[in-house]
């Protein structure tokens, strides 16, 4: 559960690990000179220990965190279909972004 606060009010959805890479993947090629933060790596085996998720969980935040700096990057069409989906798929709504 994400949760957060932008221009157009407050705003909650359900993300996947998935959609945070799909995120920074989709703000570093818009962006390419800014240095974001990192998410943590995918991990395979052992994904579903209480202690894995726990510390996941605490670098997404960090990572929201540290994106809600720059308003730019919040208020960007890949953040607001990250944030505010309508609909579609997080991954075919930003690969229909203009390039």
């Amino acid at each position: 559960m994400v949760k957060g606060k932008d221009l157009q009010g407050e705003w909650e959805c359900k993300r996947r690990f998935n959609e945070f890479y799909l995120l920074q993947e989709a703000l570093s090629k818009r962006w390419p000179g800014i240095v974001l933060p990192q998410i943590p790596p995918k991990k395979a085996v052992g994904n579903k220990e209480s202690v894995f998720l726990q510390e996941r969980r605490y670098y997404l935040e960090r990572f929201l965190r540290k994106m809600a700096r720059y308003d730019f990057i919040i208020n960007s069409q890949e953040f607001q279909i990250f944030a505010r989906p309508q609909g579609l798929e997080v991954e075919k709504s930003l690969n229909k972004l203009p390039k």
